[in-house]
């Protein structure tokens, strides 16, 4: 577990991606080989980035920029999803598929599509307190008190209605 990112600023930068299926030991394994290179040499106007990541819930991939001192550049964010890419093609996943959604059960991450949503609700399986993560959030200060909040209070409370 990667734990450098806690200490960064709350205007951190954030990239949430959202495994299509549980990860396993393996996936994990193969995930921290390009993650660990990645962050190395991830550079931005000749500087290597102050980042990190974090495997969470063995399902969410999370990336983290401290831009404290320099910006990153537009190109920067290619970079890792470029590698985001190259990790779907050799595990076989999706990691970018916004349609995806997870939320908890028992201390379990369930993932299903969005489309699906509206009736787990109808059949009580998800629930106004249900905890669901918003992958939107793109910033530390978001991640830490956004990204898992009930469904009423998140983004996916519309289909409640």
């Amino acid at each position: 577990m990667n734990t450098l990112y806690t200490s960064f600023p709350e205007n951190s930068k954030v990239w949430i991606f959202q495994a299509s299926r549980p990860l396993t030991e393996t996936d994990k394994t193969t995930i921290r080989k390009y993650a660990d290179t990645f962050i190395e040499n991830w550079e931005s106007h000749g500087k290597i980035l102050k980042s990190d990541y974090d495997i969470l819930h063995d399902v969410f991939i999370v990336f983290f920029v401290d831009e404290e001192g320099d910006r990153m550049c537009g190109s920067s964010p290619g970079k890792l999803i470029r590698m985001i890419q190259e990790v779907e093609q050799e595990l076989q996943i999706e990691l970018m598929n916004r349609m995806n959604m997870a939320y908890l059960d028992n201390q379990s991450v369930k993932i299903i599509k969005m489309s699906d949503f509206p009736q787990l609700i109808k059949d009580g399986e998800i629930n106004a307190e249900t905890i669901v993560f918003d992958n939107t959030v793109s910033s530390k200060a978001n991640f830490d008190t956004k990204w898992q909040l009930a469904l009423r209070n998140s983004w996916q409370s519309q289909f409640l209605n």
